[in-house]
């Protein structure tokens, strides 16, 4: 995805979080509408992403969150030393997921069957029936809003597990620190990965995270027997 792309689809999930802030009825209504105009001139990305502040590493997944790819600029040393990179990878993960969560928000606030455009699709609407979607809508419409602030309150917070679990890349480049299921950091051996390459460091990573997706996935289907 190109530079503006991305300044575009920011501004679109900035434009969403501003709903929250809204009080009366016709502000939220009016904020959403132009969500939705925005969501519909610019359509979600299929491989939602996520960069580190340096732009060097980026975090690829599928519209339910699976890492799908890790993308490493090959001029990564001049903008990252060995000893910031896993840190890098987490912001970059970390950046994916919130993303994520807003552009499925975004997709049920644009699929909305309640939206104002219900009355002006049926002429001849009664009062009360106006009434009523517009009930049904700020209902829908604030249910969403509550649903993004859990779940994105979730991404950050601390899973409550005393226990911690880690998963190493193949090369011992890169570890992962769980709790529960939930990622709480992301370490390496400065050694290592000052030897790694572009193509290396992009497998290594590549290859943690899609390890942390394979065992979360396990594990859910185990608790679901």
């Amino acid at each position: 995805m190109g530079r503006g792309m991305q300044h575009e689809r920011r501004n679109l999930r900035l434009s969403l979080a501003s709903l929250d802030g809204l009080g009366s009825a016709p502000e939220l209504r009016a904020r959403a509408e132009q969500v939705r105009r925005e969501a519909q001139a610019q359509p979600a990305p299929d491989s939602p992403a996520g960069h580190d502040r340096t732009g060097s590493i980026a975090v690829h997944t599928d519209r339910e969150g699976r890492v799908e790819d890790v993308t490493v600029l090959r001029d990564w040393r001049a903008r990252l030393t060995p000893g910031e990179v896993p840190d890098a990878l987490f912001e970059a993960y970390s950046t994916a997921m919130r993303a994520v969560v807003e552009l499925a928000a975004i997709r049920r606030l644009t699929d909305d069957p309640t939206g104002s455009t219900a009355s002006a699709a049926r002429p001849g609407t009664g009062h009360d029936e106006d009434e009523l979607d517009e009930h049904l809508w700020l209902r829908r419409t604030w249910r969403t809003l509550h649903e993004i602030d859990a779940d994105l309150e979730r991404l950050t917070r601390q899973p409550d597990m005393p226990v911690e679990k880690t998963i190493t890349s193949p090369n011992g480049c890169l570890t992962l620190h769980l709790r529960g299921s939930g990622i709480t950091a992301i370490t390496g051996s400065v050694e290592r990965i000052g030897r790694l390459d572009a193509g290396e460091l992009r497998f290594e990573a590549r290859s943690l995270l899609q390890a942390h997706a394979l065992a979360s996935s396990r594990a859910d289907h185990e608790g679901d027997r």
